[in-house]
């Protein structure tokens, strides 16, 4: 019933949000975002803190502030959040009838002609109005976001640079194949303007070298701090998983870095060649329960036959994929962070490479230095599989080689990114 009660709520605040675009009401769009202002209660702040910062919350984002303050009571910070629909509704009416609102994408946040600069000035003009009234209420102390390139959020940094608030962003991409390293780094320096962000957290020293190579960011700006998100996969690493559950972390086969790269390729054939091999095991062994786990927005259960599949079979749509890991004896995952997460928490990984992908493209897809994980025909696969079901968990070290992986990608080698985080934080906003 609340969610019910919400959604209406939402729904009637986005129609006064366009009332207030349409008349050019400062007044009347922070009303509109005030009363949608929420606070945090996931992390246990005390009830009379002068210290307060409003999120624009993100999947993974969220989750990695979250786990920073996990076990924190009285915290010294109160956080709350505003959704980003509001920002990007703004957004899309100052810039309406503009390619950057028709085709608006992250990445390419800087105006690519004059039309695009004024409208630029007019939203930011207008989103200092806005936030100068809510600021008379709640006088925040400074704001969040997720990454610097976020189209609806990037000239934030304007705004609250004239308002002389503190604009963090906890910038959360970091997994990225070598040619998209590349590709990035130009797009970075010649798509976007520099980051007027206060402080800059982000998750590997890779990624730091990238922002200031591009320019992006000044090396004073940027502290690497790990993905606190993958502390609790180090805690998974104590717990034993069931013997009986394998989950396959779905592919996107047609992924959006090969459309970005306009690169004709898809991963149809090496997917299907999986769940080929998974079909006879759940065949051979009904006691399994063997997980299809989509990715959200990209795969529906309409798109598979789940017919055709053994009743031991189960497809889960969307959501976060990380909390799969604590029961999972056997993770089948490919080019995504999961490989990643999946070391981390000690599971047992392999990695499908039937086709040969990582071979015949080595730029194209994210390092698995240990090739202890890969399997490159489909009897290696069934027999690693079958050799794990049957194994007894021990909770072994990271190996040097998995350290070196874990600290490249993810910046976190020993479960204490929350921590760093959370340091971060206070120093930055006290």
């Amino acid at each position: 019933m609340k969610k019910i009660i919400y959604f209406f709520f939402k729904k009637l605040s986005l129609l006064f949000l366009n009332i207030s675009l349409l008349i050019n009401s400062h007044k009347l769009c922070a009303f509109v975002i005030l009363i949608n202002i929420r606070r945090i209660k996931s992390i246990r702040s005390k009830s009379k803190n002068k210290k307060k910062i409003l999120v624009f919350p993100k999947s993974g984002g969220n989750e990695d502030l979250i786990e920073s303050y996990r076990n924190q009571k009285n915290v010294n910070i109160t956080y709350f959040l505003l959704e980003r629909i509001f920002l990007k509704k703004i957004f899309h009416y100052h810039f309406k009838n503009t390619d950057k609102s028709r085709f608006h994408a992250d990445l390419f946040t800087k105006p690519s002609n004059l039309i695009e600069v004024k409208r630029k000035k007019i939203n930011i003009q207008f989103l200092t109005h806005v936030f100068k009234i809510i600021d008379n209420f709640f006088k925040f102390d400074g704001y969040i976001s997720f990454n610097i390139f976020y189209y609806n959020e990037k000239y934030l940094e304007e705004v609250f640079k004239v308002m002389n608030k503190k604009y963090i962003v906890l910038h959360k991409e970091s997994v990225m194949s070598p040619i998209a390293e590349e590709k990035f780094l130009d797009i970075y320096k010649n798509k976007n303007e520099r980051s007027l962000a206060y402080k800059i957290s982000v998750y590997s020293q890779k990624i730091k070298k990238i922002l200031i190579k591009s320019r992006v960011a000044k090396k004073k700006q940027i502290q690497v701090n790990g993905c606190p998100r993958t502390d609790y996969l180090y805690r998974l690493r104590k717990k034993k998983p069931r013997n009986e559950i394998i989950i396959f972390y779905l592919m996107e086969e047609n992924h959006q870095l090969f459309k970005f790269l306009k690169i004709r390729k898809s991963l149809k054939k090496l997917q299907q060649q999986v769940l080929e091999c998974l079909v006879k095991l759940g065949k051979e062994n009904p006691k399994l329960k063997i997980i299809l786990k989509g990715k959200t927005g990209v795969h529906q259960k309409h798109q598979f036959d789940l017919g055709s599949f053994p009743n031991n079979f189960t497809f889960i749509e969307g959501g976060p994929g990380e909390k799969f890991l604590e029961d999972a004896k056997v993770v089948i995952a490919f080019g995504s962070t999961i490989v990643f997460e999946a070391i981390a928490s000690n599971r047992n990984l392999i990695v499908p490479n039937f086709t040969r992908e990582y071979q015949l493209n080595k730029k194209l897809f994210i390092k698995v230095e240990n090739k202890k994980y890969i399997a490159n025909t489909k009897e290696q696969f069934l027999k690693k599989i079958k050799d794990y079901l049957n194994s007894n968990y021990k909770n072994k070290p990271l190996s040097n080689i998995d350290k070196r992986t874990l600290n490249y990608y993810l910046g976190n080698t020993d479960g204490k990114s929350g921590k760093r985080m959370r340091e971060f934080l206070s120093r930055t906003i006290n």
